[in-house]
C-alpha cells in the first residue's frame, strides 16, 4: 500500500517540475491503483492463480508485471521510433531551407 502512495507522490512530483507530462503518467497512476487495490484485496490475485492454474499468487502477480513491463517497453518503442522519423524530416527540411538561403545570399552578391 505504501509503494503505491509513494509512486503516485513521485509522479506528482515529476509532473510539478515539468519533468512528465500528465498524458505520460496516466498508466503510472493505474500502476498505483491496481497495487493498492491487491494490497487491499489479496484475495482476488490469490483467486485469479487458482482460476489460471498459476502455481503461486506471488509468480502471477510477476508474469503480470512482466506483461506490463514487455506492453510498456513495445509503446515506448514505437514513440520513439516515430520522433526518429520526425527528426529525420525536421532535419531534411532545415538542411533544404539552408541550402535555397545559401542560394538566395550567392544570387544576390552577383
Amino acid at each position: 500500500m505504501g509503494v503505491s502512495l509513494l509512486s503516485c507522490i513521485y509522479v506528482i512530483r515529476k509532473i510539478r517540475k515539468s519533468k512528465m507530462k500528465i498524458e505520460s503518467s496516466i498508466s503510472w497512476f493505474f500502476f498505483a491503483f491496481v497495487i493498492f487495490l491487491l494490497s487491499v484485496f489479496p484475495n482476488v490475485i490469490i483467486a485469479a492463480a487458482d482460476l489460471i492454474g498459476v502455481q503461486s499468487p506471488t509468480n502471477l502477480v510477476y508474469l503480470i508485471m512482466i506483461f506490463i513491463t514487455i506492453g510498456t517497453t513495445f509503446s515506448l518503442s514505437v514513440k520513439l521510433s516515430m520522433q526518429e522519423h520526425k527528426i529525420n524530416i525536421l532535419t531534411e527540411e532545415i538542411a533544404i531551407l539552408r541550402k535555397q538561403i545559401e542560394e538566395g545570399d550567392n544570387s544576390n552578391h552577383e
